[in-house]
């Protein structure tokens, strides 16, 4: 990925501390929260920032005043995480560079993305578990949300022809005990909290559907986990998950030819704009873009580093590159941070991305 001179550089390694955190205080969709951290621009007194919740202190990003976490971790208004498929960085840096994805080009060129992050093992429903839970909760294939359906066994695990519904809490959970609003966005759901894959929509790819405490209560389900064509850039929800369909995150056709990244890219660029150019996203947002793991193009190597694009009025800019080793429980400890919520599973022991954003 790009990285121009100007007020950014490589990172090395050696990022921030842990930091825990306590309880969140209560903020709208709108985020009222960083609206009022941004009131005042440039300043690190409390005043600038207004009450900070406990364990943040005031302080400034890029010249912003806003409530920092002991981990360096601003307080974000809004998370928005888009998770896209199956693609290593050593295959889609060359497609930016040749001009096959001009909009994730654009992207790594303003704003911050990472040379050395990683899933955390295969295939894909795990690492869509652990970004949302802390850990795998010992699913180890890509099975099904059905409460009803077969227990995983070797065999049917490599089919997928199980069902693996987890009892495990959830940043869902988190967000609603802090009064904190979230939704989870699957392009071409169709009905609400459908476990159903159907066309280019995969259920698998919607992590939410799988934990019992938000599949077995109906209408907590329908009301959290709908169709994409439901998010509305201009009331988010505090957290919000998007998972794009099968053609537009890269993973289809399976195998992959030449028109996966193209089709993604084509799908991130309007998108990813219209969040970065909202009101919300200026109240102090923060929007990543992150594949679930690599695509087997470095067999034998098993663990390869995987795209990020991060975006926020508080991180670093200009095509920054952290070469710090960090993985999806990092980006769970750093939205934890950022939105004021204790740490779970495997978060908790977790290195944020602290080093995507700057000091002051």
């Amino acid at each position: 990925m790009s990285n121009p001179s100007g007020d950014a550089g490589t990172a090395s390694d050696g990022s921030a501390s842990d930091g825990s955190m306590s309880d969140a205080s209560t903020h709208s969709d709108g985020g009222s929260d960083a609206a009022s951290q941004h009131d005042s621009a440039g300043g690190g007194d409390a005043s600038a920032c207004g009450p900070c919740p406990t364990g943040y202190s005031c302080g400034t990003a890029n010249g912003i005043a806003v409530c920092r976490a002991a981990s360096g971790i601003p307080r974000f208004s809004n998370v928005y995480l888009i998770l896209m498929e199956n693609t290593s960085l050593s295959t889609l840096s060359p497609a930016m560079a040749n001009g096959t994805a001009p909009n994730l080009e654009s992207l790594a060129t303003t704003y911050a993305t990472g040379s050395n992050y990683h899933g955390v093992t295969h295939p894909s429903l795990p690492n869509y578990i652990a970004l949302t839970s802390g850990s795998t909760q010992g699913i180890a294939c890509d099975c099904q949300a059905s409460p009803t359906g077969s227990p995983c066994n070797t065999g049917t695990c490599i089919l997928g022809a199980c069902s693996c519904p987890a009892a495990a809490a959830s940043i869902a959970d988190q967000l609603e005990a802090a009064s904190l609003t979230w939704m989870a966005f699957g392009e071409d759901m169709g009905t609400p909290c459908n476990i159903t894959d159907s066309g280019n929509y995969a259920q698998r790819h919607v992590p939410f559907l799988y934990y019992t405490g938000i599949q077995g209560n109906s209408a907590r389900c329908a009301a959290h986990v709908v169709d994409f064509t439901n998010f509305n850039v201009a009331s988010p929800a505090a957290y919000n998950f998007i998972a794009p369909n099968l053609m537009d995150d890269m993973h289809n056709p399976d195998p992959t030819n030449s028109t996966n990244i193209p089709d993604g890219d084509t799908w991130i660029g309007p998108h990813v704009a219209a969040i970065t150019s909202s009101a919300a996203y200026a109240q102090g947002a923060l929007v990543v873009v992150v594949w679930d793991e690599d695509d087997g193009s470095g067999f034998p190597t098993a663990d390869a580093p995987i795209p990020i694009f991060v975006m926020s009025p508080y991180a670093k800019h200009g095509g920054y590159v952290s070469a710090t080793m960090a993985n999806h429980y990092s980006l769970l400890a750093t939205v934890e941070d950022g939105l004021g919520l204790t740490r779970i599973g495997m978060a908790a022991a977790a290195t944020p991305l602290s080093d995507y954003f700057p000091a002051n």
